[in-house]
């Protein structure tokens, strides 16, 4: 038999008050449990940069906090079941935009412990804005039920004056949903550029049943339009079991918001951690070994000390296609002509080298990077690029003597390995044939016909001069009277021009050829005997280029290895007027020519000069140089 007492009015109030607080106990034990583990909310990845992927994440922990110290080694990116590691992670402030909406009303005015809940609230503001500087990324706004504040959304300056300034008269104004409504309507019609996250704490008494349904659709726009509204109610603590403040509560948690209920004494949350999940995010990068088109998953977990948390999968889907390399105006024919020449043995086939280009496009609309570009022709790689430039070629085809077609392609790859070619074109080499001489177009016009007849008349023309040369003989010799002549006594009459000393003849070597120029303009030809003469260059080529001379193999054209030389010694050039000359570089032992040393601005050579590079010694000559003679004038008495 159970025995029931009726409980007094005040004793069935004690009541609800305790049933209503463990069944609040209840909850908030059974939300810990649930938010224990913390999440991460993971955005849509980024292929634009393929076959790096970036993607964006914030995470959270079981208190709400974002986790601001990760490193790349505590992120594992699982890609399609595939564990990849994070290339890069960095932390990104965006800031935020926050809008502090205050609908004012007696309750905020109320007092405890002697300060009104409103400076209470008014405190809170100062410390988040006294954690600004000048470059701050968050934005700030106040509204009221009158309308907004003006100050700079941007200077934490301005904010706190605004703050400041702001003094209500709490008793005599009555709330309503005037703030709010402003709020979300400056945000939702103003442009972000920036793309930042807005956010809203809407400050206000407990409002009355006739305003929760404009109220559910005010809080349904902000959640379509990615507002997040924290709520903080002011009143007494035993709000938190009426039924009004747990819609409110849920219209909160709606738009990803908070709710706090504040009735004086409580600790009021801090705004840096309220807004940091929203302000922050972290940017990973990694790289896909994805190189098919399909649909694909994507998700991470991060390990921190005992913190493990997971991402929702994401799926994502790639399109992909290989590169497509298009020759760029490639040339139908090449021709190789002779070079011009004195002697014909001297003339060489030019070009040697042709340039080929290409350029590459991304059918998919990635563009990334290539590892190589190879050209072939006749099916054999001639030239390959394993760096930038990949889009030029040089082609050798200094060895192709005979005219003829050849097949070229390229073949390309890019860094997500996937490979493309060029179509196959065909391009004729032409090669001119070397011109003949005099003599060579005249025996290439003989043939049996003319060939007799010239030489019918080459016999005709020798029998002639043999018969005048028979009529010559026979005529009778006219008798010479001999007159003595004292040689002593006659003057010698001397024509022309005479050297003042022996011709010395010289000792001839065949001139040097420059490839593609032909013979070179001028010649270095070494003199001395030593061993280490003998080490030096028989015979330097001078084309009318600047050579640089020296014992620095990376660093002149002409190494001269002795120990007089220094690492960079001399140049040799040719002035505006055609002349060359030989400059000093500031060489330890100084070059000379015919013995006189030579500054670095240089001095003018002519044929037969002695150059000397410290104590190597060269002859300088220039091609077709006469050398000059002294003209000596008969005796005449006076």
């Amino acid at each position: 038999m159970m025995i029931v007492k009726k409980l007094k009015p005040g004793g069935t109030r004690i009541l609800r008050i305790l049933l209503t607080a463990i069944i609040l106990l209840s909850v908030s034990t059974n939300t810990g449990n649930a938010q224990s583990a913390g999440s991460v909310e993971l955005s849509k990845p980024d292929l634009s940069q393929y076959p790096q992927i970036n993607l964006n994440f914030r995470p959270v922990n079981a208190s709400g906090e974002f986790l601001k110290d990760l490193q790349a080694i505590n992120v594992e990116v699982i890609e399609n079941d595939l564990k990849l590691s994070a290339s890069n992670l960095e932390l990104v402030n965006s800031g935020v935009q926050l809008t502090v909406a205050v609908n004012e009303g007696p309750t905020l005015a109320n007092r405890y412990s002697g300060v009104s809940r409103f400076e209470r609230i008014k405190t809170a503001l100062y410390t988040w804005i006294s954690g600004h500087d000048s470059q701050t990324m968050d934005e700030f706004r106040l509204v009221t039920n009158q309308g907004s504040v003006n100050f700079s959304p941007t200077d934490p300056a301005d904010w706190s004056k605004a703050i400041e300034a702001y003094q209500p008269d709490l008793r005599n104004l009555q709330p309503g949903l005037a703030s709010l409504t402003s709020a979300v309507d400056g945000i939702v019609n103003e442009v972000n550029l920036a793309g930042k996250p807005s956010a809203i704490l809407y400050i206000t008494p407990l409002p009355t049943v006739d305003q929760f349904d404009e109220l559910e659709t005010i809080f349904t726009r902000a959640s379509e339009k990615g507002i997040h509204i924290f709520v903080w109610l002011i009143g007494p603590k035993e709000y938190a079991a009426a039924e009004n403040a747990l819609k409110l509560q849920g219209f909160s948690e709606q738009t990803g918001g908070k709710f706090f209920l504040f009735s004086g004494s409580e600790e009021l949350p801090k705004l840096t951690d309220l807004l940091d999940p929203y302000a922050y995010y972290y940017r990973l990068s990694y790289k896909t070994f994805l190189n098919t088109s399909g649909d694909y998953s994507l998700g991470i977990k991060i390990e921190k000390d005992q913190l493990i948390l997971e991402s929702e999968v994401v799926a994502f889907s790639l399109n992909v296609a290989p590169p497509n390399p298009i020759f760029l105006s490639p040339p139908a024919e090449i021709t190789r002509s002779w070079s011009e020449t004195k002697r014909k043995r001297d003339s060489v086939l030019i070009p040697d080298n042709a340039m080929i280009q290409i350029m590459v496009e991304f059918p998919d609309g990635m563009e990334r990077d290539l590892t190589y570009s190879r050209l072939f022709v006749d099916n054999m790689l001639v030239s390959e690029n394993t760096a930038e430039p990949f889009n030029t070629f040089t082609w050798n085809i200094s060895k192709i003597t005979e005219s003829g077609s050849h097949k070229l392609q390229v073949t390309v790859e890019d860094v997500a390995g996937l490979q493309g070619e060029t179509i196959i074109i065909p391009v004729d080499v032409i090669v001119l044939e070397q011109p003949k001489t005099l003599l060579e177009r005249i025996f290439a016009r003989i043939n049996i016909v003319n060939g007799i007849i010239g030489g019918t008349l080459i016999l005709l023309l020798v029998g002639g001069i043999a018969a005048l040369f028979r009529m010559l003989k026979k005529r009778p010799r006219k008798s010479i009277r001999k007159v003595s002549i004292d040689p002593l006594t006659q003057p010698v009459e001397i024509n022309g021009e005479y050297s003042l000393s022996p011709v010395k003849v010289e000792e001839t070597s065949e001139w040097p050829v420059i490839r593609g120029t032909g013979l070179a303009a001028a010649r270095l030809l070494r003199k001395g005997s030593t061993p280490q003469d003998a080490l030096q260059p028989q015979e330097i080529a001078l084309s009318g280029e600047e050579v640089s001379f020296g014992s620095e193999r990376k660093k002149v054209d002409i190494v001269l290895t002795h120990n007089t030389v220094s690492a960079v010694h001399a140049r040799i050039f040719k002035d505006s007027e055609g002349n060359f000359r030989v400059a000093d570089l500031g060489s330890n032992a100084g070059t000379w020519v015919n013995y006189a040393p030579v500054s670095s601005h240089g001095a003018r050579l002519e044929h037969g000069d002695l150059v000397q590079f410290g104590r190597v010694s060269y002859i300088f000559e220039v091609h077709g140089a006469v050398p000059k003679r002294v003209q000596v004038l008969p005796y005449r008495e006076d």
